[in-house]
């Protein structure tokens, strides 16, 4: 008699404790359903997410007071604070889109400071803007941003000029680590391929406090190539053709990404 009475209790909890739901509709301003907003309740750990027509839907709720936080790209999130006792409740929200002045993220600062919080001036380029140019060389290409020059000694030997200074002047970092090629002898160039760069940030002036001694004139920074997405394979050929040196170059890149096994 004991076992069944349990039984009885525990089911009639769960009953209760199902009845308790939250659903509604999202939409924006003018109206529309907006799907993919994210509905969470912090304190419960539970949340759910729009559908195309923007109906969400939460259940097995508790009893008591909870908050759900609505969140969506581009939008002001909303708060909720919803009282539950036995019932379902409907919540439809209006989110408001919000205004967002972006600013350029600086990766090669120890710290990923945005620009505007950078002390430093920091100039960018692509990899792809670098290769437009035409420039035979890396150290040809970056001589395209302002205040940066290439100092040659022959063909495919070059050293960057940050403002007038240069070898062991100049601090380069290639995917994290400091490349010293170019601070030995006339004849050492940079020595880095633009295969598998991804873009460069070129620091100006001096940036001794945070680089050292070696980077009275500036630094260089180049950035890697992004890695390919989940399952994927990319591929990319080009070739080039240089009329000055009557010379020419062909480039295959390739990458994969795979789920470990």
């Amino acid at each position: 008699m004991k076992n069944i009475l349990i039984i009885l209790l525990l089911g009639i909890t769960t009953s209760v404790y199902a009845q308790n739901r939250l659903f509604g509709v999202v939409k924006d301003q003018e109206g529309n359903p907006l799907q993919g907003v994210d509905v969470y309740a912090p304190k419960i750990h539970k949340g759910a997410s729009t559908d195309s027509n923007g109906f969400y839907e939460i259940k097995n709720l508790p009893k008591g007071n909870i908050t759900f936080i609505y969140s969506f790209i581009g939008f002001q999130p909303v708060s909720e604070d919803i009282s539950f006792t036995d019932a379902a409740i409907e919540m439809n929200v209006t989110m408001q889109e919000a205004v967002f002045q972006m600013d350029e993220v600086v990766i090669s600062t120890p710290f990923n400071k945005l620009q505007s919080e950078n002390v430093m001036k920091v100039d960018y380029k692509t990899a792809k803007q670098l290769q437009r140019t035409g420039a035979i060389t890396l150290s040809q290409g970056i001589t395209n941003i302002a205040g940066v020059s290439n100092v040659s000694t022959g063909l495919g030997i070059g050293k960057p000029v940050i403002r007038g200074l240069s070898g062991n002047r100049v601090l380069v970092y290639s995917q994290g680590v400091r490349v010293e090629n170019q601070q030995f002898g006339d004849e050492h160039g940079l020595g880095i391929s633009d295969n598998g760069i991804e873009s460069v940030e070129v620091i100006k002036g001096p940036a001794s406090l945070l680089y050292g001694s070696d980077a009275l004139g500036g630094v260089l920074y180049f950035n890697p190539e992004k890695f390919a997405n989940d399952n994927t394979i990319e591929s990319s050929i080009s070739q080039k053709y240089f009329s000055n040196t009557l010379g020419s170059a062909t480039q295959y890149n390739f990458k994969a990404s795979a789920e470990n096994i």
